[in-house]
């Protein structure tokens, strides 16, 4: 039988796969334009997202970044446990974006349009992409990069003259 889907749904599935990247990808890019309705729609997103709820976020994020061609050899996900985690990520989203902020996302849908929801995860992405930067294991393989980088090069390269007296270094040009 052929599923028949509204183009409406099909927009909506959209911003919120949209949504679920940018997440995913830890909201690393600022829009310089939101509104305040995004503004007050990811100041709820990020009051109503409990840690369990970011770890969840955290989970299938990996996952789906995981499913990746150039990233699957270093995860091992069954089919079942992705299924899980789709099933546990959409149970969050729903009681947050239908129950706890949803006059939040009325209000940005009305003002800014449904594209605009995705962009109020960007908050909550970027929190939980600084949690899991503060995790020790995590932190650790971080620092082990460095052991890699010619420090000497970046030094020369990158502190200037211009920035050493910035930085209330004298040096000659």
């Amino acid at each position: 039988m052929s599923r028949c889907v509204s183009p409406v749904r099909h927009r909506f599935f959209k911003i919120i796969r949209s949504a679920l990247m940018a997440t995913a990808l830890f909201g690393t890019v600022q829009l310089a334009n939101a509104g305040s309705t995004v503004d007050q729609l990811s100041d709820c997103l990020e009051k109503s997202t409990t840690a369990a709820d970011k770890t969840t976020v955290m989970q299938w994020t990996f996952v789906a970044l995981a499913a990746h061609p150039d990233l699957k050899a270093f995860s091992n996900v069954s089919a079942q446990h992705k299924e899980s985690l789709n099933k546990n990520l959409a149970a969050v989203l729903q009681r947050i974006l239908v129950e706890q902020c949803s006059a939040q996302t009325k209000a940005v849908i009305q003002a800014e349009g449904l594209e605009a929801v995705g962009n109020s995860f960007q908050a909550l992405g970027r929190s939980t992409g600084e949690e899991i930067l503060k995790n020790p294991e995590v932190n650790n393989q971080l620092k082990g990069v460095l052991r890699y980088v010619d420090m000497s090069k970046l030094i020369t390269t990158f502190l200037t003259p211009d920035i050493w007296n910035k930085l209330g270094v004298v040096r000659g040009k």
